[in-house]
């Protein structure tokens, strides 16, 4: 029997526990009880447990799927699954960093996850595999698998592009290279990382990684692609990824349904833009995945 050594890491965030409300507002200081917590960025669909299912049948060779939660309150029966570990934030990342509610301060804290393999694949909760993937779709041995591009950096940069600048500018440092007026980027999909890269990188930068971390997004926030970035400017990496498709809520229902119906790898399927009805696309999607592991 093949001894399976591939980690999925995904964080996920439940807008209705009260709980972890109150925790949100004792930290947010510009607290806004007409637009609490940033509702678009932290509010959940309901597709998370479809996402675990497309994991589980879809990527055969993940070992254990790592949900991250900030609390114990977050969750679910339905983790109580094969295969599925329960992470808190307080059994990775260092207390003095608590509460967070930044994905940007989490990714920089995943290789300290108790147990979490040298290779594994983080993934953020909107995006699902809805076709077949091999293990060497993400991996050659121990080369991930990248494909990055260069692009003229936006004149009007918001404030994930500055976050990209700075931390695409601390992994280039070590190349003896700048990348102030070039954003590199590699796509919004699953991506293979590795638990001795991450472990370099803070050995360089400690200081500058933990002075990047903040409770909620800043532009001076380190982000997941320090990792990736490291590989592309090294040369340390394959350049080869699955088929990937993006659509979002500027899109409509139905173009949404038709994207995972055609989709031969992975879907991110983002929620940007804050919908009365924002249920429809979580319901939607939920239908058109079942089909998808049905057939």
């Amino acid at each position: 029997m093949e001894v399976k050594t591939i980690d999925y890491v995904v964080p996920m965030v439940f807008h209705e526990d009260t709980l972890w409300q109150e925790d949100f507002k004792k930290v947010n200081h510009q607290y806004d009880a007409h637009n609490p917590y940033d509702f678009v960025r932290f509010r959940s669909w309901n597709t998370e447990e479809i996402l675990i299912k497309c994991v589980k049948r879809f990527m055969p060779f993940v070992r254990n799927i790592f949900i991250l939660l900030a609390r114990e309150s977050q969750k679910k029966s339905w983790m109580d699954a094969e295969g599925v570990r329960i992470v808190y934030h307080h059994d990775f990342i260092p207390e003095k960093f608590l509460p967070t509610f930044n994905s940007c301060a989490i990714e920089m804290f995943l290789h300290l996850i108790p147990g979490i393999s040298e290779r594994f694949i983080y993934g953020n909760d909107d995006m699902f595999p809805v076709a077949p993937l091999t293990e060497q779709d993400f991996f050659e041995n121990e080369v991930p698998c990248l494909h990055h591009g260069q692009k003229p950096f936006p004149t009007s940069p918001n404030i994930f592009h500055d976050s990209c600048r700075c931390g695409q500018n601390f992994v280039a440092r070590e190349f003896g290279m700048d990348f102030s007026d070039v954003l590199i980027r590699g796509g919004h999909s699953l991506t293979p990382m590795l638990k001795t890269t991450w472990n370099y990188l803070w050995h360089i930068g400690k200081t500058e990684i933990e002075d990047s971390v903040s409770p909620f997004r800043e532009q001076k926030n380190f982000n997941q692609w320090l990792c990736p970035w490291w590989h592309y400017l090294s040369g340390n990496y394959i350049d080869r990824v699955p088929s990937k498709v993006y659509v979002s809520t500027k899109n409509s229902v139905e173009e949404v349904v038709k994207a995972i119906a055609d989709c031969k790898g992975i879907i991110c399927i983002n929620d940007n833009e804050c919908e009365d009805d924002y249920m429809k696309y979580g319901n939607a999607v939920i239908n058109a995945i079942t089909n998808k592991l049905n057939n």
